[in-house]
């Protein structure tokens, strides 16, 4: 079945991924992006199924835009915004970009409705491994100075983003992987081992624990796993993606 899906954070990395993934099966895809010239290539290859839409993920009127395709909302989200840390503090030069993002997506939802178009699309956003509330550590043990101390307020951002979405009523998945490489290897990606944590109540169904993960093979199964199969058996879990 052809999809509808909006993509938030398609210039870079994992959205990137998603969004080519995406296209190569089928779907007709909006890109929501700051910079349209990122996915030049792609408009190209894909005249008919990516639309492009100039615009930030922190402006309200432009995610209202993009959620709506032919008088309806569309049938999935992937949103995937954020910023790499940078220097050696690894301080963000917006310390609630994910947050902010989310408060948005869901704040056009609402108003969106309210001029009588509805749907419920599933949402995906990607976090990251090492916020768990459960208390259990995904994450190895030689890692903690990293993810303690040097990663601690963007991920104070991606807890307050999971926060957002797990009590906005909307229907999602959460995906965390492990730290993101380049490096791809996309035939391995059957070899991908998932952690399941109930976003809601932090209780951990499973847990596995690896250094980590391709932005490439994130990508991939955030659009195979997640979007084209509407969550099932995943709707209101936090994935925890390692090789």
């Amino acid at each position: 079945m052809s999809l509808t899906i909006l993509i938030i954070g398609a210039s870079l990395g994992c959205g990137h991924s998603a969004l080519v993934t995406a296209l190569q099966d089928g779907h007709t895809c909006i890109a929501l992006l700051r910079y349209p010239s990122k996915v030049d290539d792609l408009s190209k290859r894909y005249p008919s199924t990516l639309i492009v839409r100039e615009g930030n993920a922190h402006n309200l009127e432009d995610v209202k835009g993009a959620l709506v395709h032919q008088g309806r909302l569309v049938d999935r989200v992937s949103t995937s915004i954020g910023l790499r840390p940078t220097g050696m503090s690894l301080r963000l030069a917006d310390p609630e970009v994910c947050a902010k993002g989310m408060r948005t997506l869901i704040a056009a939802l609402k108003e969106v409705r309210t001029q009588g178009i509805q749907g419920r699309p599933l949402i995906c956003a990607l976090s990251t491994t090492g916020i768990s509330r459960s208390g259990v550590r995904d994450y190895p043990v030689l890692l903690y100075p990293l993810y303690h101390w040097g990663l601690a307020e963007a991920h104070a951002d991606k807890r307050n983003m999971e926060q957002t979405l797990a009590d906005s009523g909307e229907r999602f998945v959460i995906v965390r992987p492990s730290l993101l490489v380049d490096t791809d290897r996309p035939e391995n990606d059957d070899k991908v081992r998932m952690g399941i944590d109930d976003a809601k109540t932090a209780e951990y169904e499973k847990m596995e624990v690896g250094y980590t993960i391709s932005r490439g093979a994130v990508g991939r199964f955030i659009t195979t796993r997640v979007l084209e199969k509407d969550g099932k058996s995943y709707e209101g879990k936090a994935l925890a993606l390692t090789w």
